[in-house]
């Protein structure tokens, strides 16, 4: 297998704490030099399949695509949603609705991202055959009971963690908890951006500076510790393609309250999971949220049971089988891979 890159980890990601991925199982390749674009492009058999990510988003994207379209080799797309506001938002489909009607019958399959790229794809034209629900898996690492038994004093712990962007939602989010009682919960964010200014203004006109933090930036692996801790992570978007801080809250046995506009809504499935609420709607939020605390901090019972939900149904090891099968439906011959040193 062969991952073709065209640039590193942009600084914004490096800045919200990620890190450069470790790949064992790929021989990871430049593509912005042109001799190495060339060179992807040259598996044009019928036994190749490449996997574009995105929906001809970015031109060294369409410029593979373009080279391999006459070709006998397999094509396929792994792509969330595009961001849509109302004033954009109809050109973005129109535009894909034109390339569609061109292209679709080119692709064996779509890894469409989430609920909300599913519908996409859907609404531009994608034969439904070919959209397969997909996402961004995370290794579940075993439940971690001292961690995870949090405070004692009863008072439920909210989590929410990202840019602080207009896309991400928070002032929905603050908006939300000027709504709640006065006691039994704390809200702690973490992330920086633009908005963070605007926020904490909000935060005291609210009057809520005793039961809401912002934090600032904190690396990945203390989100997931943090939200090991707490009692209901909290995705407030307008939109988001995806939203990894669902997986990774699951993956502690942490319960979720995100939006529909997230494409990892399509992993809260159940009651115990989490709540799913409507986009930008302060009072729907502020509802899930007072029926969160209602119910006080989360059982360890509660805990070993979402855990083992996302440990089953939200794994990397679960999402590689589920490829391995839709290459299998799709016809394209498919082994484990090797080891592949980069």
């Amino acid at each position: 297998m062969i991952l073709g890159v065209e640039r590193d980890m942009p600084p914004e990601r490096s800045a919200q704490g990620w890190r450069e991925a470790s790949h064992r199982h790929l021989k990871v390749v430049d593509i912005s030099v042109p001799a190495n674009h060339a060179a992807l492009a040259g598996h044009s058999t019928a036994a190749s399949l490449h996997v574009f990510s995105g929906f001809f988003s970015h031109p060294l994207v369409w410029a593979g695509f373009r080279r391999l379209a006459p070709t006998p080799a397999r094509l396929a797309i792994f792509s969330e949603a595009p961001e849509q506001p109302w004033q954009t938002g109809w050109l973005k489909r129109l535009r894909g609705r034109l390339l569609a009607a061109r292209w679709a019958h080119r692709f064996a399959f779509v890894l469409a991202i989430g609920g909300v790229g599913c519908e996409f794809f859907s609404r531009i034209g994608f034969p439904k055959e070919k959209i397969v629900p997909f996402g961004y898996f995370l290794d579940v690492p075993p439940l971690d009971a001292a961690a995870s038994s949090g405070a004692s004093d009863g008072v439920v712990r909210l989590v929410a963690a990202g840019q602080l962007v207009h896309r991400k939602g928070i002032d929905v989010l603050l908006r939300a908890c000027g709504e709640l009682p006065t006691t039994g919960w704390r809200l702690d964010c973490y992330g920086d951006g633009p908005e963070r200014p605007r926020l904490e203004q909000l935060v005291r006109s609210l009057a809520l500076e005793d039961r809401v933090a912002l934090h600032g930036v904190v690396s990945n692996q203390n989100v997931r510790e943090l939200l090991a801790k707490a009692d209901v992570a909290v995705l407030p978007s307008r939109f988001d393609g995806w939203g990894t801080l669902v997986n990774e809250s699951l993956a502690a046995g942490t319960p979720v309250i995100c939006t529909a506009a997230c494409g990892a809504a399509a992993l809260v499935s159940s009651a115990r999971l989490g709540n799913v609420v409507q986009p930008d709607s302060a009072a729907a939020l502020s509802a899930a949220l007072a029926d969160a605390i209602a119910r006080g901090p989360v059982s360890m019972q509660d805990r070993a049971g979402i855990h083992a939900d996302a440990s089953t149904q939200m794994s990397a090891a679960w999402a590689e089988a589920w490829f391995e099968s839709v290459l299998t439906d799709a016809g394209v011959p498919w082994t484990s891979p090797a080891r592949v040193e980069s």
